[in-house]
């Protein structure tokens, strides 16, 4: 036999037995690491006891944080033209139907009042009437923001209370634009609990309590009146254009009732043998007729637009709303201590695991 069919015989040969790791050697295994750990107890101890009181301190000195949380549902009327809209459009007025979906339906609502021009034109309005400073003042206060701004020679004192959201110089806007977006991320949540349902949930955690409370009452308030504008925009310009309309009208009409009055006076007073006399004061009581005429169509109209303005304005009905004091998120003393020894124990012995592995490699190989 050749030496190269030798080698390939040698190549060909199922793996011995001592290559495989049997069920011995893996409970023998499991018994040294074992082993291994009972021996470290102290140090495994010792780190879950420095763990747990990290996590101890950490609980401790976490700041406290308020929740504001309010519920609220959207009452919207269905409602058509119909008749209405065809007996309005005789005069060329355009009443207007329900077509459309709205900003509230669906999770339309979610992304609406998480807008930035919202959260903005909330956080521009006033915190009180005593001190005169803003929601965004009162939030970097609290955060210790405008401390941090001070010590910045490129930033210096902010007073947002000085401008409205349509002339904020560039430095305020961009500082107003960070917190914009940290609590839209972090401090405001928006929900809708069941998506059959109207309901709408909404809640604000912050550092200060008042802010809380203040902010998401304010925010809701806005977003629904800006909801209701939008919806019944159309229908109030057309009630406001035939009030003008019936304003006007009764102007004239007056006109025409002193005129037609007039020229019956002077019909009776002048002479009978004179017809142009006649002629004038048939002209006033046909202008004052028609006059009459119109008027009341134009008011008939208007007050069924009035009608129809009611029955499709959207009722905003608040559910549950946070009072005074507000509930508080601590963490809890006990839960960190707890999670925080388990966690430095178990990285412990994960330490010495691989430890005594690398050790093992490295005498193997070496």
């Amino acid at each position: 036999m050749t030496t190269e069919n030798k080698l390939s015989t040698v190549n060909s040969q199922p793996p011995t037995e001592s290559d495989e790791i049997s069920l011995k050697e893996l409970i023998e295994k499991v018994q040294q690491l074992w082993k291994l750990l009972i021996s470290k107890w102290v140090f495994i101890v010792l780190a879950g006891m420095i763990g747990g009181a990290i996590g101890f301190v950490y609980a401790y000195i976490r700041p406290v944080k308020y929740i504001a949380k309010m519920t609220f549902v959207v009452e919207d009327a269905k409602g058509g033209g119909g008749g209405l809209a065809s007996l309005a459009g005789q005069f060329g007025f355009d009443i207007g139907g329900s077509g459309g979906g709205s900003i509230f339906s669906g999770d339309n609502i979610l992304l609406f009042l998480k807008s930035e021009s919202l959260v903005r034109e909330t956080l521009l309005s006033p915190f009180d009437e005593k001190s005169g400073i803003t929601l965004a003042d009162r939030y970097a206060d609290v955060n210790e923001l405008k401390e941090d701004w001070s010590k910045n020679e490129k930033i210096g004192n902010i007073q947002f209370s000085k401008f409205n959201a349509h002339n904020l110089p560039r430095k305020e806007d961009s500082l107003l634009q960070a917190i914009e977006t940290g609590i839209i991320k972090n401090e405001l949540a928006i929900a809708r609990p069941d998506k059959k349902a109207s309901f709408i949930e909404t809640k604000t955690t912050t550092l200060d309590e008042g802010f809380s409370k203040l902010f998401l009452d304010r925010l809701v308030k806005i977003a629904t009146e800006r909801y209701v504008q939008s919806k019944i925009k159309t229908k109030a310009s057309n009630v406001a254009m035939l009030q003008r309309k019936a304003d006007s009208l009764a102007a004239v009409l007056n006109n025409k009732t002193f005129s037609a009055a007039a020229s019956q006076q002077a019909l009776v007073d002048a002479n009978p043998a004179l017809k142009t006399n006649a002629i004038s004061s048939e002209i006033s009581t046909r202008d004052k007729t028609m006059a009459a005429t119109i008027f009341a169509e134009v008011v008939k109209n208007l007050e069924l637009s009035k009608t129809l303005l009611n029955q499709e304005t959207p009722v905003i009905q608040v559910v549950d709303q946070s009072t005074f004091p507000l509930e508080k998120e601590k963490t809890s003393k006990l839960k960190s201590l707890i999670l925080g020894g388990f966690l430095a124990g178990f990285l412990t012995v994960l330490y010495l695991i691989a430890s005594k592995w690398l050790k093992t490699q490295l005498t193997v190989n070496g």
